[in-house]
């Protein structure tokens, strides 16, 4: 049977949270800007920039690419969610 790396996965959490908490404010404005504009192309390609730069300044090879992904999607969703809330 083969081991489970806890060590691994809790880095691969931490990442995927840190990711999303990026992604929060970014979703926030994103969900206030107008279709098609730059102000909403922005906010969409700066956190995957982010993410981009993250990864290689951690040495992460390609395996946490899908949960980095998975961060980036939840929060633009749940910083667009907030919006909602305060209004």
């Amino acid at each position: 049977m083969g081991k489970i790396n806890l060590n691994f996965y809790t880095i691969v959490l931490g990442i995927t949270l840190l990711i999303m908490l990026i992604n929060l404010p970014f979703g926030y404005i994103r969900s206030k800007s107008t279709n098609l504009s730059r102000k909403k192309g922005r906010c969409i390609y700066i956190p995957i920039l982010i993410s981009i730069a993250l990864r290689k300044i951690l040495f992460l090879n390609y395996n946490v690419i899908p949960f980095m992904v998975a961060g980036t999607i939840a929060g633009q969703f749940f910083g667009g969610k907030i919006k909602k809330i305060k209004t």
